[in-house]
């Protein structure tokens, strides 16, 4: 268990008078790439950490379109959180986008972890104000910056996902069209 704590101690925020209680609580399963981990309509079950591979989330609109709203990779979190936390069915799918090895915690672990003492209410507090935050960054993207400023801002802030995920699919992210995006890339190179 030393082995576990080391390389996900820090990862999870788990202090080591914690972490075995925790990891004893994770389920280790595959997904496939393409493989859903949520589909819109269903309530999610789980608070997912990535072992390895990488991860989408994304929703679709009203005119059928899918809009992409996160992508993680290894050592990182993903959920949607709002379906656990409420308890109703997702608006969002999370589908893998290559094979993936990850880490589950059912929502009723989490919930009963919670109950347990004040230190795993503090973890929930740090994931939640996490999750926010990420949310909110996002969202201020969306508001507030022009799509070529969105797209520096994410080629600062997360060169991998250039590296590893279709053009398609950051375009989405950005809220532009692949066109754009196109347009946008050729600007900065000349």
């Amino acid at each position: 268990m030393l082995d576990h704590y080391k390389k996900y101690g820090e990862l999870f925020q788990v202090d080591r008078e914690h972490f075995e209680e925790f990891y004893a609580l994770l389920k280790h399963t595959q997904l496939l790439k393409s493989d859903f981990f949520l589909k819109q309509g269903e309530k999610c079950k789980y608070l997912g950490f990535i072992k390895k591979g990488t991860i989408r989330c994304f929703y679709i609109n009203d005119q059928g379109r899918e809009i992409n709203f996160g992508f993680y990779f290894e050592n990182e979190f993903f959920t949607d959180y709002e379906s656990i936390l409420c308890d109703t069915v997702s608006n969002m799918n999370i589908q893998a986008l290559e094979d993936c090895e990850i880490l589950l915690l059912r929502k009723e672990n989490l919930k009963s972890l919670y109950e347990k003492e004040a230190y795993w209410q503090q973890f929930g507090r740090v994931m939640s104000e996490k999750i926010y935050l990420d949310a909110k960054k996002r969202i201020d993207d969306l508001l507030c910056y022009s799509p070529e400023n969105r797209y520096l801002n994410l080629l600062k802030k997360e060169p991998l996902l250039f590296q590893k995920i279709a053009q398609k699919h950051i375009a989405s992210y950005l809220g532009i069209t692949e066109q754009s995006l196109s347009r946008i890339r050729n600007r900065i190179v000349n």
